[in-house]
């Protein structure tokens, strides 16, 4: 194991919490109104704006089921990014039909550019073993 790694992963997950926690008002009382609020205002739409310009976007985010907003993404390859609602976090899958494969080093060009885009906008990726820990969010 890479201490370093270990160490950037837990800084990550504390970000995320925190931010969790702020988005939702409360870990233990969670409240889910901003999820609606924060999409109606369209936070990252510059990214958006930039990634449209090399590909064909559609929105398909459904605040129902998710706590970010979903995008897919279609030129040559198919992407799917969620940037969080609660944070400049965001995670890319090389698929719009499934969430199945995470895209945590770009390899093509096309995954690259996502990437790069996201960074100039100040997201950051979640990785595969961060995503797959327990967030601080109570939910009964």
């Amino acid at each position: 194991m890479d201490p370093f790694h270990d160490s950037m992963q837990q800084s990550l997950f504390d970000t995320i919490n925190h931010a969790i926690a702020v988005a939702h008002g409360s870990a233990t009382s969670p409240h889910y109104g901003f999820l609606q609020k924060t999409y109606n205002k369209r936070p990252y739409q510059p990214l958006i704006e930039e990634l449209a310009l090399r590909f064909a976007i559609t929105d398909t985010t459904d605040l129902n089921y998710d706590s970010a907003m979903v995008y897919s993404l279609r030129q040559q390859e198919e992407h799917c990014i969620l940037p969080s609602l609660v944070g400049k976090f965001f995670l890319l899958f090389d698929s719009i039909v499934d969430r199945q494969n995470l895209v945590e080093q770009p390899a093509t060009n096309e995954a690259r550019a996502v990437f790069k885009a996201a960074h100039q906008h100040g997201f950051v990726p979640i990785d595969r073993a961060t995503l797959k820990r327990h967030t601080c969010l109570m939910d009964d």
